[in-house]
């Protein structure tokens, strides 16, 4: 089947070489989630001289100690100032199950003695030692397919390409590398075994679909061959759908993951995270977020480590209003947003510590006033970490308006 198949993408070929080269090119590159380090106060402190460094901080002070001490009159500094946390909300998530390991004794690339078959593992590693992440990577998928359907033995082989910890099989490297249908199914049907292979550092073929961004088209193929393997974990109690999360996969893939395994929102990896957990802090779409949140909307009220549930996780540095807006709407109350981690911070302070934009600050505040006079458990306000990360004029005058405001209302 793959041999027709392809002998039809050959006549098409010459006709959209052009614009599947420009397709290629922008859809191989995908930036790996990391989280943007603010300047050091160290740094930006050394650039002012001491005697002005100490007239700011006095006047802050003494605007700081004026707003505190007027709160002190009426009931509203003894309601809101220091909250007590909201009453628990119970969560039905599961452990993850037991992950399985690499087989022992599979065939390694650097074990094959035969000349012949060795020539044509060298041919297959060549055509395959790509970074999946790299812009400029020159994969040919049809080269690789023309190989491979002519030379099926090296999908037997375990290699160990640059870049990847461990050793994988051919087939989990094609989705790496979003392969064509063809590739993979010709791939697959050189060694149907390899569906079900793991490592230690990713997982199986679905998990690395799903990490490194493969389309939907070729994760149905994983669907219709290996129903059950959207169930695996990793070896980091991760499913597949927890990858996606983290890796930022398409929409159409997550959807398809989720469709088959709506459990998986309710899995906590080894760090207690859920795929919605992982989404926030990772800088997930809406659409995605919007998705996890639809297949178990209790999600929100979970907390991971340090006690963060995903609305602290979104409000951090990757803070998107939209993705804020649509865990407010699955709590149903605003109340969701004087939660505290285990250092008392709420989703507002996290936003101010992580220089999140000006809207999703604005949001938080619109979405629950009171949080500007909480304090964490060092004893610091919103105001006073806005000031200290040097925060936007209008985000400290934003703050000092609505505290200003809640004190006069008291």
């Amino acid at each position: 089947m793959a041999r027709k198949k392809k002998k039809a993408k050959k006549e098409k070929k010459s006709k959209n070489k052009k614009d599947d080269d420009s397709s290629l090119a922008a859809s191989s590159h995908h930036d790996k989630p990391e989280k943007e380090k603010s300047q050091s106060d160290s740094v930006a402190e050394e650039e002012i001289p001491k005697k002005s460094k100490k007239e700011k901080k006095s006047k802050k002070d003494k605007k700081n100690k004026k707003l505190a001490s007027s709160s002190s009159h009426g009931s509203f500094a003894s309601e809101t100032r220091e909250p007590e946390p909201e009453p628990g909300v119970y969560v039905e998530l599961f452990e993850a199950g037991k992950a399985i390991v690499p087989t022992h004794g599979a065939k390694k690339y650097g074990d094959i003695k035969m000349e012949r078959f060795k020539k044509q593992c060298k041919k297959t590693y060549k055509l395959l030692n790509f970074d999946p992440w790299n812009e400029g990577m020159r994969y040919d998928d049809d080269d690789f397919c023309d190989y491979i359907i002519e030379n099926p033995e090296p999908c037997q082989v375990k290699f160990e390409f640059e870049g990847f910890s461990g050793c994988i099989y051919p087939l989990s490297m094609v989705y790496a590398l979003k392969a064509s249908e063809d590739t993979v199914e010709a791939v697959y049907d050189a060694y149907p075994k390899a569906i079900k292979e793991t490592d230690y550092w990713i997982g199986t073929p679905y998990h690395y679909a799903a990490a490194y961004e493969a389309p939907p088209e070729i994760v149905k193929f994983l669907i219709q061959k290996d129903p059950k393997g959207v169930e695996v974990v990793n070896y980091y109690g991760r499913t597949p759908l927890h990858m996606g999360a983290l890796f930022q996969s398409p929409l159409g893939t997550m959807e398809l993951l989720a469709d088959k395994y709506p459990k998986a929102a309710q899995i906590k990896d080894k760090d207690g995270y859920t795929p919605l957990h992982i989404a926030c802090e990772n800088g997930a779409g809406s659409a995605v977020v919007k998705l996890l949140v639809n297949m178990f909307p209790d999600c929100v009220f979970s907390a991971a480590q340090y006690q963060m549930m995903p609305l602290h996780m979104a409000s951090s540095q990757n803070a998107n209003v939209r993705v804020i807006q649509a865990l407010l709407d699955a709590a149903g109350d605003n109340a969701i947003c004087k939660n505290v981690d285990m250092l008392g911070h709420t989703p507002l302070h996290m936003a101010l510590m992580g220089l999140a934009p000006y809207d999703a600050v604005e949001l938080l505040i619109a979405s629950c006033p009171e949080t500007v006079w909480t304090k964490t458990k060092k004893g610091e306000l919103p105001l006073e970490i806005a000031q200290r990360k040097r925060a936007p004029a209008e985000v400290i005058q934003l703050l000092e308006k609505v505290m200003e405001r809640l004190l006069v209302e008291s």
